[in-house]
Parts: C-alpha cells; sequence; structure tokens
C-alpha cells in the first residue's frame, strides 16, 4: 500500500501491531476451542460492524525516543465492501496528526481515497490490501489464526458480561498475520529489495492473544495484544541484515473493541474525496 511518503510514515508507526498478552489459566481446552470457533463463525455472518482500535507504541534508537498513542474508529460493511477509518497518531510534545480512509468495492477491487490531513489520494486496490482498516477481517483472521485456548473466567466489558480466553498465535502463522497488519507493506515500501522481508518470518516464537466474548450474543467484543517482543525480534533480524544499529522496541500493544454488529450506521464517501 503506497499512499505517499507521509502517509506510509504515520501507518507504519501507527499499525506496526498485531498480538496479545495470554493470562494462563485452565479449563476444558475443547470446550474454548468450541467457543472461538463459535464466535469465529458469528463474526463471519455479520454484514456490518464497527471497531475502534487503541494502540501504544515506545521506541528508541540512536539516544533518540519517541511514544505514540494511535486511536481508529472504524466502520465496515460487506457485500459489497466499505469501510472507513479515521486515525490520529499522537506524538506527545511532537504533536498530533490525523488521516482518514474510505474504500468503497468495484468488481473485484476496490477504490480507495485517503485524506492525510492536506488533500486526498484516490487509488484503485485489492480488497485484501485493505485489511488493516477492517476490523471484521481482523478480527476473523486473529480468532482463526489463535490456537490452545484457555477459558480465564468473566470481565465486564463495555457494560457486557464477557468470557475472556488466552491463545497463541503460531510463529509460522506470523507472517499472514503481519501482512495483514499492514507492516508488512510499508516496510516494503520504505526498504525497497534491500532486505528479504520473509526472512523476518523465520524461527519466531509464539504470540500471545486475549479475546472477550460476550455472553449474551456469542460476539467477540474485544481482543488485546502486546506484540513489544516480536517487533523487536523482527527489528533486530532486519537491521543486522542491513549492518545497521537496531531499534529498541519498548511497547507495541493493542486493543481493539467491535460493536454495533449488522447495527452501523450508513455512511457516504465525501464529495470532495470523489472529486479528487
Amino acid at each position: 500500500m503506497k499512499f505517499g511518503r507521509r502517509a506510509a510514515a504515520l501507518t507504519l508507526g501507527g499499525l506496526l501491531a498485531l498480538s496479545v498478552t495470554a493470562c494462563g489459566g485452565t479449563t476444558n481446552k475443547g470446550n474454548s476451542a468450541e467457543k472461538i470457533q463459535a464466535a469465529l463463525e458469528k463474526i463471519n455472518a455479520i454484514q456490518s460492524m464497527d471497531a475502534t482500535m487503541f494502540m501504544e507504541m515506545d521506541m528508541s534508537a540512536m539516544g533518540q525516543s519517541i511514544e505514540t498513542d494511535t486511536t481508529m474508529n472504524m466502520s465496515c460493511f460487506n457485500d459489497p465492501m466499505k469501510l472507513k477509518a479515521d486515525m490520529t497518531v499522537s506524538m506527545g510534545e511532537l504533536g498530533a496528526v490525523s488521516m482518514s480512509v474510505y474504500a468503497q468495492q468495484d468488481g473485484e477491487q476496490c477504490s480507495t481515497y485517503l485524506y492525510d490531513g492536506t488533500s486526498w489520494t484516490v487509488q484503485t486496490m485489492e480488497i485484501d490490501d485493505l485489511q488493516q482498516y477492517d476490523a471484521q477481517q481482523s478480527m476473523d483472521l486473529y480468532l482463526e489464526s489463535g490456537v490452545d485456548y484457555a477459558y480465564e473466567g468473566t470481565e465486564e466489558i463495555n457494560g457486557m458480561t464477557t468470557d475472556k480466553y488466552s491463545g497463541v498465535i503460531r510463529g509460522d502463522a506470523m507472517e499472514e498475520v503481519m501482512k495483514a497488519s499492514g507492516a508488512t507493506s510499508n516496510l516494503e515500501s520504505s526498504l525497497g529489495s534491500s532486505v528479504d522481508l520473509s526472512d523476518l518470518y523465520s524461527d519466531m516464537e509464539d504470540m500471545p492473544i486475549t479475546v472477550w466474548i460476550d455472553q449474551e450474543t456469542g460476539y467477540p467484543v474485544r481482543y488485546y495484544m502486546d506484540m513489544t517482543d516480536v517487533m523487536q525480534a523482527m527489528m533486530t533480524k532486519m537491521f543486522s541484515s542491513m549492518g545497521a544499529g537496531s531499534i529498541t522496541i519498548g511497547k507495541m500493544q493493542i486493543t481493539m473493541d467491535c460493536f454495533n454488529f449488522d447495527n452501523v450506521a450508513d455512511f457516504e464517501i465525501p464529495a470532495e474525496a470523489l472529486a479528487a
């Protein structure tokens, strides 16, 4: 995905995250797997949903540190696909930057409109390239990629009583998960052919994932991921292959809440975007 240098930098800084922290625990493994499978079927059956993602990232290099908080609000429709995502990246004393993405399906592809705070950029893209902005596809992928789920008890989430499950995403599934996040495409944009990105996924450790499922509806309403160690390992490999000093990833955590299943308010793509 190439929206220009500024947008690529924002997306890399704001969306290099995918995985979760699990808390351990014991219960019937088969029952947990059945609950996760049922939630996966529920999320696959919906036609629309809203979601809010929050990500914290702390990193440092060459004595310089940066801390960012990214919030992204998403609304997604299926068949045909239509989505919007409004993202704000806050960087402390450095200020904040906002961007918006709209997309709608056009046959096997989709028309995508990006607003970087100053102007609109229009592009035709493959639908799968927008997965990082599609909350439904993201939840589907993470639930499906996770294994060894264990029940962790109940917890109140946004006024709902939920069942909490922890699991892991195996190293052999990491490449697909990372590509869906948008991290890979932005690394490719930044590095070109100087690094073989497939090598970054070799010998990856498992990544924990935590999912909360609403007891009343069976919908998965939150996931939480801490991919600090995974991203540190990838950055160390990448910079080592380039013969350069590495970046220290102090924190990279992501939480996404999902709601308004099959009850999303419709929206129109802004006229100024369509005219760009």
